[in-house]
């Protein structure tokens, strides 16, 4: 007999090569105004940018463009955003990038319409009026971003990653090209994609995994690593469309189940050490099964390891470019207690999603053998 299933996706979206020019004027149904929100350079030297706002300059939508958000963004990003959508009266936020991009319109959503600092709205469910309507166009294949609940923001106060969290955040309209993933660089292929790897793992061993986001977390694992080397070499469409089909199928999962300490412990490595998220994610992902089978989650590895071993994610990571060890990057044995320090509080939120919480010393001896 199944448990109680609950699964609730109120995004629409649309996937396939060349979607964009048919489905952006779909946006008109969410309002008349809409930012485009999208990083430092990257839209606009693909020439995605100028493209999207050709698209809409022949369906005589008129638009306004913030182009700042940061690789890694901050509460200053959010405030930022939220702040040149009040001036130009935005109704609709349309998010261009990879995860930074998403999350950031996504909190910008919540400030457009909350008064009060970004800080009061981190957890579940804290605020009251509802946001601006998001769409969301990944330009990368790993955050999911484009139909969860989540905005992952850095708070400079906490030194931390926090999270605004609702369903009423989930973006309306997701518009899926694996063509925009050709102008990536190898490196981000590799990350991103990792990234969404990590988010199925964690996700089928979350507390709150059931049997629909366990068949999810299946085919992503194993549309992602049919994929990813190849990818990575050769970047051809039918490679970066299984990935950025697995990064959507994460994103299911995600949404409902979260991510477990990975992401936590990958939290520090970002911010003291300016490792790519995905990236960091990646490095820990194989540690952290090794870990895990060894307390109290041999019965859910074993599950696991009929799809790939732990062994093999080394090899994956080793030949994407990945790092192996943490001192490649020049970490040294005592970052281990700095890390473990940011990993305790980075998990606040995951350990609600895990049968064990690990301790300060655990983590130490986990960040000790990744050196």
């Amino acid at each position: 007999m199944l448990n109680t299933i609950r699964f609730f996706l109120p995004t629409k979206i649309v996937f396939g090569e060349g979607v964009i020019p048919d489905s952006l004027p779909d946006i008109a149904h969410y309002g008349k105004i809409p930012l485009i929100v999208t990083g430092k350079g990257s839209a606009r030297k693909s020439g995605l940018l100028d493209f999207i706002a050709g698209t809409l300059k022949n369906r005589n939508i008129s638009y306004h463009t913030y182009e700042g958000v940061s690789p890694e963004p901050s509460t200053d990003d959010c405030m930022k955003v939220a702040r040149v959508a009040a001036e130009c009266g935005a109704d609709t936020l349309v998010a261009i990038g990879g995860g930074s991009a998403m999350d950031v319109a996504k909190a910008a959503a919540v400030l457009v319409r909350n008064q009060g600092p970004i800080q009061t709205y981190f957890g579940e469910e804290k605020f009251q009026n509802e946001p601006l309507p998001v769409i969301a166009i990944p330009t990368t294949c790993g955050s999911g971003s484009e139909i969860t609940r989540y905005a992952v923001i850095i708070d400079r106060q906490s030194n931390t990653k926090k999270t605004i969290s609702s369903e009423r955040i989930i973006p309306k309209m997701a518009i899926l090209d694996p063509a925009v993933i050709r102008t990536l660089p190898r490196n981000l292929i590799a990350g991103t994609g990792m990234d969404a790897l990590c988010h199925a793992v964690e996700g089928f061993l979350s507390t709150k995994a059931n049997h629909l986001t366990r068949i999810f977390s299946r085919e992503s694992v194993g549309l992602i690593l049919d994929s990813i080397e190849k990818a990575v070499q050769h970047p051809r469409i039918e490679y970066l469309s299984n990935l950025l089909l697995g990064s959507l199928y994460a994103g299911f999962v995600i949404n409902h189940t979260g991510t477990i300490f990975i992401h936590g412990m990958a939290y520090g490595m970002t911010i003291r050490h300016q490792i790519h998220h995905g990236t960091a994610n990646a490095i820990c992902l194989p540690y952290a099964l090794a870990f895990l089978k060894a307390h109290n989650y041999e019965e859910e590895i074993l599950e696991l390891e009929r799809i790939f071993s732990i062994d093999s994610i080394f090899e994956i990571n080793r030949k994407i470019g990945i790092p192996i060890h943490l001192g490649e990057l020049g970490i040294k044995q005592e970052d281990a207690h700095i890390l473990a320090e940011m990993a305790v509080k980075g998990c606040e939120r995951s350990f609600k999603n895990m049968k064990i919480s690990v301790s300060k010393e655990e983590f130490v001896e986990i960040f000790s053998s990744m050196l």
